[in-house]
């Protein structure tokens, strides 16, 4: 005789509190799915490719996001990928994060991760800070696949004004051949060019994208809003970015700043928009 109240004791079923054999908790909600491959969290399954986020860090014994954050970490993946962004994206990583400092390193395009050098400042939810002298985020990524000669860009978030100190640069590299991608103290922009291009001087916080639009213009975007100037491209930059510095073959031109994103890949000019709403509405929810 079953005591439906409790479960039906015959087949050690309590429909209260889950079915005991098969190890399933029906009144609570798993992390796991019963096939294991997709991590369930308030009854949303995860984005395959930010499942593969996860299973990554959990292989690396890193700490990951909570189950909340999880959830906005997942939409922000599929933000991304709604927005056209993530197939032209070479790198990505998002270093605001509760989970642990080497999660946060995370590239989440190429499953591996990026080297923080002389020990840049990690804050939970917020990401790294660098010292100004010494500390920086190596990429470990040459652009290259999407980013290409005439469709390149480069983005990320910074927490703090950036440094208008002659020399100083966010982030950013010069080629072998003298080509160069970085935005210099709010106003000298170059992108896949020996050149440079004179903005107007903006050093405002938060998201800054710099554009390879086609063989002659490019673009800067600072929390959405965009001008634009010619620069004929050179050559594809073939040195690895660095992030709190500049790479010139070595770390120079050091900026103590905040960031809590990074991210490379082909053009992203009419995609600008939304990559700067997806990452924003990310931010603010966290």
């Amino acid at each position: 005789m079953s005591d439906w109240g409790q479960g039906a004791k015959n087949n050690n079923i309590g429909w209260g509190q889950g079915a005991v054999n098969n190890d399933i908790s029906w009144g609570a909600v798993h992390a796991d799915s019963w096939s294991g491959d997709t991590d369930i969290v308030g009854g949303v399954s995860f984005d395959t490719d930010y499942q593969a986020v996860l299973d990554y860090a959990t292989t690396q014994g890193y700490t990951l996001p909570s189950d909340s954050q999880k959830l906005l970490q997942n939409q922000l993946l599929i933000d991304l990928k709604t927005a056209g962004v993530w197939d032209k994206l070479d790198t990505f990583a998002n270093f605001a994060t509760d989970g642990s400092s080497n999660f946060a390193l995370i590239d989440w395009k190429r499953l591996s991760q990026y080297t923080a050098v002389n020990s840049p400042t990690f804050t939970t939810n917020v990401g790294f800070l660098t010292n100004g002298t010494s500390s920086y985020i190596n990429t470990n990524k040459t652009p290259g696949t999407n980013f290409t000669l005439n469709s390149a860009s480069e983005f990320k978030w910074v927490n703090n004004v950036i440094d208008n100190l002659s020399g100083n640069v966010s982030s950013g590299a010069r080629g072998t051949l003298g080509s160069n991608i970085y935005e210099l103290t709010g106003s000298i922009v170059s992108v896949n060019s020996i050149g440079t291009a004179g903005f107007s001087s903006n050093v405002l916080a938060g998201f800054r994208h710099i554009d390879r639009k086609n063989s002659t213009t490019i673009e800067r975007f600072v929390n959405g809003v965009v001008s634009s100037l010619s620069q004929n491209s050179t050559f594809v930059v073939d040195r690895v970015p660095f992030i709190g510095c500049f790479n010139n073959g070595l770390a120079s031109g050091f900026e103590s700043n905040s960031f809590s994103f990074y991210g490379f890949g082909a053009s992203l000019s009419s995609e600008s928009s939304n990559l700067y709403n997806a990452i924003n509405t990310y931010k603010n929810s966290i």
